[in-house]
């Protein structure tokens, strides 16, 4: 973690503990190792030199959409993403991020301390597939999850609803696109035919909760029209809802079917489309190694197994 900070004792053993070793091996407080934990080059150490120093490569998270952490910790000192070295990666608890990416190759060991939020996006209507919030490829990771701390997979998007059915409408003399089938009762020597009126159309599908977005559900179709009041009209079908967007963790739900329509041009609505998959808290690809702590006091929302 650290050495202890002013005003306080360090001991050998700390010292020790803060260099990889168990806390009895034999210490040389004139050796590279001390003096690169110490930070002092030449000349004699005090033990107040240590004061809170860590032999850890340590970043801070901010709040952003994506972190790669091989770049975030390469970029802090090159080459320490895969040097055989202790990372530390923190998020406080009023960081909110987007997608992690923890890639191959990690040398040494990495400990995230998590006290905030890593959120998978959410999923685009209509259906759309939800983001992972974490993707894991290097062991040796462990997770140390506090109190009121989340990973949450993305909700799915949902799906459109269906488009609602044809309905029937009379008129005398008619021609043209649409024309179903021939009526009867016109003046004279008109003929009366029956049209296809077009159904509603069907409502979008919301969004699903995911990294910057909220979980919407979705809108109502639209109404069908009615046909002429002759013989066999009727009128067109209402659009089907869309379907509701996931929260965390949860698909998106399909599209409602559109109503049918009356009279002798009517069709049936059409089925909505299907809602979108949920995301993973965590993927983990290449590895079977890995540890989570503190899931009793932080949210795991999704799979991670």
């Amino acid at each position: 973690m650290a050495l202890p900070d002013a005003g306080n004792t360090i001991s050998l053993q700390q010292v020790n503990v803060e260099l990889g070793n168990t806390g009895t091996d034999g210490i040389n407080m004139g050796g590279s190792a001390v003096r690169g934990l110490f930070g002092v080059a030449n000349g004699a150490i005090d033990m107040s030199d240590g004061y809170g120093k860590s032999s850890e490569i340590g970043i801070t998270a901010s709040a952003a959409s994506s972190a790669n952490l091989k770049t975030l910790f390469d970029n802090n000192t090159a080459g320490s993403w895969a040097a055989d070295e202790a990372k530390r990666y923190t998020v406080g608890a009023s960081t909110v991020m987007g997608i992690i990416t923890a890639p191959a190759s990690m040398g040494g060991t990495l400990i995230i301390d998590l006290a905030g939020k890593f959120q998978g996006t959410g999923g685009a209507s209509p259906g759309g597939a939800a983001g992972n919030a974490m993707t894991v490829s290097s062991g040796n990771i462990t997770i140390n999850m506090a109190s009121g701390s989340f990973i949450s997979g993305g909700g799915g998007g949902g799906g459109n609803g269906g488009t609602g059915g044809l309905g029937t409408r009379y008129q005398c003399a008619g021609s043209g696109a649409g024309r179903c089938a021939m009526g009867g009762g016109c003046a004279g020597d008109e003929n009366s035919y029956y049209f296809s009126i077009a159904g509603g159309a069907g409502g979008a599908g919301g969004v699903g909760a995911g990294y910057g977005q909220s979980q919407a559900d979705g809108a109502a179709g639209g109404n069908g029209s009615s046909g002429y009041h002759h013989g066999n009209n009727g009128p067109s079908g209402a659009g089907g809802a869309g379907g509701n967007g996931g929260d965390f963790a949860v698909a998106g739900s399909a599209g409602s079917t559109g109503g049918g329509g009356g009279g002798t041009c009517s069709t049936s609505g059409s089925g909505g489309s299907g809602g979108g998959a949920a995301g993973r808290a965590i993927t983990f690809s290449g590895i079977s190694a890995y540890t989570i702590i503190g899931t009793a006091n932080g949210t795991i929302n999704g799979a991670y197994t």
